[in-house]
């Protein structure tokens, strides 16, 4: 029984990670691959340690983590120091969730709708 309860658990945390994801709805295998380590996210992305600005969708900023190996596929500026991604590599790539539920785009703190009181 252990064994079977270890690998549920593991499975929700991996299933966890992606949950802003989801499958392709494009062919991106033709877009070029860039594979780095991540040492710093910044507001629209993340910069590898080879100084490559990575640009990411909001849907797939939830699956980086600093210090670990990232593999995109995307469009590299014509100087090699951009790329916008618009995938996550792997079998099968992992591309942001088209209806953009994921991501809250409500009022935000200190903003006038933030603090207008409801009655």
């Amino acid at each position: 029984m252990k064994p079977f309860a270890l690998f549920v658990l593991f499975m929700g945390v991996v299933a966890s990670g992606f949950a802003d994801a989801a499958p392709c709805s494009y062919d991106v295998t033709p877009l070029p691959v860039k594979t780095g380590i991540v040492s710093r996210l910044i507001s629209n992305g993340v910069l590898l340690k080879d100084g490559t600005t990575v640009l990411l969708p909001e849907g797939l900023l939830a699956n980086i983590r600093l210090g670990q190996p990232l593999t995109v596929r995307g469009l590299v500026s014509v100087n090699g120091h951009t790329v916008q991604a618009f995938a996550l590599d792997g079998t099968p790539p992992v591309c942001p969730n088209e209806d953009n539920t994921s991501v809250s785009k409500g009022p935000f703190a200190g903003s006038a709708e933030y603090d207008r009181i409801q009655d």
